[in-house]
C-alpha cells in the first residue's frame, strides 16, 4: 500500500521509531531481568553448598547410610526450591538431600548449566576435604530452572503485550495530533489550489496559521506569487508592447513605402512628363526613401539597445558633450547652438556611445521642434548627480504630452503629419537613460521659453 497521505506516513514514521526503541528495550530490559534471575540461582547455590558442607562432611565421616534423614529441614528447604545436594566420595555417594537428580561426574568446578530430561539445570561443584579419610569429596549442588525460565517468559509476555498497547495508543495519538499540526498546511493546500484554479496571482495565503515552519513556508509561496504576479505582469506589458510596437511600426512603414509606390506608379503612367515635374516627384520619393532608412535605422538601434546590454567605465561628460555639441553645429547650421563647457571635468561611469546617441537626439529633437533659425541651450551641471540640459525656443510640450513623447512612434502637437522625424529619438533617449539607471524629465525653459529635457545621471 503506497502512503501518499502525509499524516499516514508520520503516523507509520513514529510508530516504526517506537517498535525499535521498544523492541531494544525489551531485549535490554529481558537480558537483565535474565542476568540477575540466573546470579540469584547460583548465588543460592554457592549459599546452599557452603551452608551444607558440614552435613555432608559429617556424614561422609559417620559412613551413614541414611543421611537424608538427619537433617530434615534440609530437605524440605531443598525439596521446596526443586534443587539437590550431594555428596560423593570418589565415585560412591555418600549423602544426599533434596530432590534426586543424577550423579553428574563429568561437571566441571564451579558453574555449569547441563539439559536433564529435556528441562535445564543449574550445577554448583566444589570439592570437600574429608580429614579422616585424608582424601577430597565433591559436592554437587543442582537446581532446576524450570520456574527462572517460565519468569523470564512471561516477563517477555508481558513487555510484549505492553509494547503493543503502547504503539497502538502511540499510534492513535500521533494520527490526531498529525492532524492537528497539519491543519494548517491542509488549509494552505486549499489556498493553493485555488489560486492555480482561478489563476489569481494577486490572492495570497494566510502567513499567520501554524508552526513557525509553516508560516515561513507561507511566506516563502506569498514572496513566490509577487514574483509570479510581478512577471505575469512584466509579460503582459511587454506583450502589449510588442503588438502595439509592431502595428506602429507597420503603420510608419506603410506610410513612406505607400508614398514611394505612388510616386513610381506616377512616374511609370506618364513617360512623357516634364523633366522638372519628374525630378520634383523623384525627389518626393527619395524624402520618403529616407524617412523609410531613417525608421529602420532606429528599429535596428532600439533592438540593439535592449538585446546588447555593454559594460560601463568612467566617461568624461563634458569632453564628450563639447565634442557633440560641435558636431551639431556643423550638422545644424541654421540654428543657433549654445553651449558653456564646466570648469571643471565631470566624470560619470556609463557607455559612452550610448550617452553620445542621448545627446544627438535631444539635439535634433530640439532643432526640429524650435523655431526655425532659432536657439538651442546644452548645458552641464556638475555635482554629486550630474545633469545634462537640453532647451529649445518652440513651443514646448504640453503637461499631458510629458510621459508619452518618450513612447516609439509618439508624435505630439498640431499638424503631426507635416512634422519630421521617426517618432524613434525620443524613445532611443528613454532607452539609453534606463541602461545608465539615469532619469529623464522634461518641463518648460524658463530661458528661452520651449521645451526642456534634464537628464540626471
Amino acid at each position: 500500500m503506497r502512503l501518499r497521505n502525509l499524516r499516514s506516513r508520520l503516523t507509520l514514521g513514529v510508530l516504526s521509531v517506537l517498535t525499535v526503541v521498544f523492541v531494544i528495550g525489551g531485549i535490554v530490559v529481558a537480558g537483565v531481568s535474565d542476568r540477575s534471575e540466573r546470579s540469584g540461582v547460583d548465588d543460592r547455590l554457592r549459599r546452599t553448598a557452603e551452608l551444607s558442607d558440614t552435613a555432608a562432611l559429617a556424614a561422609i565421616e559417620e559412613d551413614s547410610s541414611d543421611q537424608q534423614g538427619r537433617d530434615p529441614r534440609l530437605n524440605n528447604v531443598l525439596r521446596a526450591t526443586g534443587s539437590s545436594l550431594e555428596a560423593t566420595l570418589g565415585s560412591t555417594p555418600v549423602f544426599e538431600a533434596g530432590v534426586p537428580f543424577p550423579t553428574l561426574s563429568d561437571a566441571p568446578l564451579g558453574f555449569s548449566t547441563r539439559k536433564i530430561d529435556g528441562r535445564n539445570v543449574r550445577i554448583y561443584v566444589t570439592t570437600l576435604r574429608v580429614d579422616s579419610l585424608g582424601g577430597l569429596s565433591r559436592l554437587q549442588a543442582t537446581t532446576s530452572l524450570r520456574q527462572v525460565e517460565r519468569r523470564q517468559r512471561e516477563l517477555r509476555e508481558r513487555l510484549l503485550l505492553t509494547g503493543i498497547l503502547m504503539l497502538v495508543a502511540a499510534g492513535i495519538g500521533t494520527w490526531f495530533a498529525a492532524d492537528v499540526v497539519l491543519r494548517p498546511l491542509r488549509r494552505l493546500r486549499r489556498a493553493t489550489r485555488d489560486i492555480a484554479g482561478e489563476e489569481d496571482l494577486s490572492r495570497r495565503v494566510p502567513e499567520q496559521d501554524g508552526t513557525e515552519e509553516l508560516r515561513a513556508l507561507a511566506r516563502g509561496f506569498n514572496d513566490m506569487l509577487e514574483r509570479l504576479g510581478r512577471s505575469a505582469a512584466e509579460r503582459n506589458r511587454a506583450l502589449e508592447a510588442t503588438r502595439r510596437f509592431a502595428a506602429d511600426a507597420g503603420h510608419e512603414l506603410r506610410t513612406p513605402m505607400t508614398a514611394i509606390q505612388a510616386t513610381l506608379s506616377t512616374i511609370a503612367r506618364h513617360p512623357d512628363m516634364p523633366g522638372e515635374t519628374r525630378q520634383s516627384i523623384a525627389q518626393d520619393a527619395l524624402a520618403e526613401q529616407r524617412r523609410l532608412v531613417e525608421l529602420l535605422d532606429g528599429l535596428q538601434a532600439l533592438a540593439r539597445g535592449d538585446a546588447n546590454p555593454v559594460e560601463h567605465a568612467p566617461v568624461d561628460l563634458a569632453g564628450l558633450i563639447a565634442d557633440g555639441v560641435q558636431s551639431a553645429r556643423g550638422t545644424h547650421l541654421g540654428t543657433t547652438i549654445q553651449h558653456e563647457p564646466p570648469a571643471e571635468a565631470v566624470v560619470v561611469v556609463g557607455w559612452e556611445p550610448g550617452i553620445r546617441l542621448i545627446l544627438d537626439n535631444l539635439v535634433r529633437n530640439a532643432v526640429r521642434h524650435g523655431r526655425p533659425g532659432g536657439t538651442v541651450r546644452v548645458t552641464l551641471e556638475g555635482g554629486a548627480a550630474p545633469r545634462l540640459l537640453v532647451e529649445d525656443d518652440g513651443p514646448g510640450v504640453a503637461p499631458e504630452d510629458r510621459e508619452r513623447i518618450f513612447e516609439p512612434f509618439t508624435r505630439v502637437g498640431d499638424e503631426v503629419d507635416q512634422r519630421p522625424g521617426s517618432g524613434l529619438g525620443l524613445a532611443l533617449v528613454a532607452q539609453q537613460v534606463g541602461h545608465h539607471d539615469a532619469t529623464i524629465a522634461v518641463d518648460a525653459s524658463p530661458a528661452l521659453g520651449g521645451a526642456r529635457f534634464v537628464v540626471t545621471f
